[in-house]
């Protein structure tokens, strides 16, 4: 038997929103060295920024073994949650780019780029947003036309 294994990284873009907050608390830190009053405001944002900007890098890893699906996340390289596990029996469909149906439950497993090539696998119910690699494409294309 032939077994198929893939198994690639997509890191996370933090989005406008988090960029925003980031760009607010480096401001008031920043301020400190200008202004001696901001030194306690500044160091709450010092220590909030800190735990919040590590919980925000995040990576995505895929692992697609002889049909089995699994999605996990990692955090700041440390954290490791499965999101998704899932066998190809499981697998609806596919699409190419971001489909939307109602009636299902939509998770987004992708870099958050605004350019970044995107699949929507139907499983189980739910739209699962991943960022596949040539080789899932590909062995994908063997069940499902997409």
């Amino acid at each position: 038997m032939r077994d198929v294994v893939f198994e690639w990284y997509v890191p996370r873009v933090p989005d406008r929103k988090q960029q925003l907050i980031k760009a607010v608390i480096v401001f008031f830190v920043d301020a400190y060295f200008f202004a001696a009053i901001m030194l306690i405001p500044d160091l709450i944002l010092a220590a909030v920024g800190f735990f919040l900007f590590r919980s925000w890098k995040i990576e995505y890893e895929y692992e697609y073994v002889s049909g089995d699906l699994t999605i996990s996340k990692i955090i700041h390289k440390s954290k490791r949650k499965e999101l998704f596990r899932g066998s190809r029996a499981e697998i609806t469909g596919i699409e190419r780019g971001r489909a939307a149906r109602t009636g299902c439950a939509a998770r987004d497993f992708t870099s958050n780029r605004a350019n970044a090539p995107a699949l929507t696998v139907f499983a189980g119910g739910e739209m699962l947003y991943v960022e596949p690699n040539d080789q899932f494409e590909e062995e994908m294309k063997r069940y499902y036309r997409f």
